[in-house]
């Protein structure tokens, strides 16, 4: 099936059991974009050995971009939107959940409710430069989405307050993190 099949859904599937093993993505990486896809759902790490056979530039090629995604946000695998198919460290990016949507599923999986989310994710800026937000969707960058995806009003308060992407994809890790400690229930394939 490839990159963008099983082997998509079972990094996803085991990064949302757990945090504490190395994830491999070990299939079908032809390409940085098949890297990415892997990162995106959870991979710590691709390997590149059957691709390599026949195009042995791929390492340099793979590592070159990794370095300048990392270098541009802070977190070269940062997850997917969960709304667009991310793993649960996506959550750090989700809106707050006050209409029907994906995230509400994923709070499900890991025994939270809408409430408890977001009083977690409001607790977890207090005193942090995330707690601003005066003009975003709802008043606070705990809510924003990634750095990647265009957004002039949060990309208006991180120059307002003098906060660099990196600064703030870091801050929005640590915050996937904090919620995923705070899980009141391990995923399970089925759930």
């Amino acid at each position: 099936m490839g990159a963008q099949g099983s082997d998509l859904r079972s990094l996803k599937d085991v990064r949302d059991a757990t945090s504490k093993i190395f994830l491999i993505g070990n299939n079908s990486v032809h390409n940085f974009e098949d890297a990415q896809k892997m990162f995106g759902r959870g991979a710590d790490m691709v390997s590149v050995a059957r691709r390599s056979l026949e195009n042995p530039g791929i390492f340099n090629e793979i590592v070159s971009s990794i370095l300048a995604v990392q270098r541009q946000t802070g977190w070269y695998n940062a997850p997917k939107h969960i709304c667009g198919g991310g793993d649960l460290r996506g959550l750090t990016f989700c809106c707050l959940p006050v209409k029907p949507c994906v995230v509400h599923a994923a709070l499900k999986k890991i025994g939270m409710t809408a409430k408890e989310f977001a009083e977690l994710k409001l607790d977890f800026v207090k005193g942090t430069p995330l707690q601003y937000g005066e003009g975003t969707c709802f008043g606070t960058m705990a809510w924003c989405c990634k750095a990647t995806k265009p957004c002039f009003l949060r990309d208006n308060v991180l120059d307002a307050i003098g906060l660099s992407i990196v600064e703030y994809t870091l801050l929005k890790k640590r915050m996937a993190e904090h919620i995923l400690s705070h899980r009141k229930k391990l995923v399970s394939n089925d759930a």
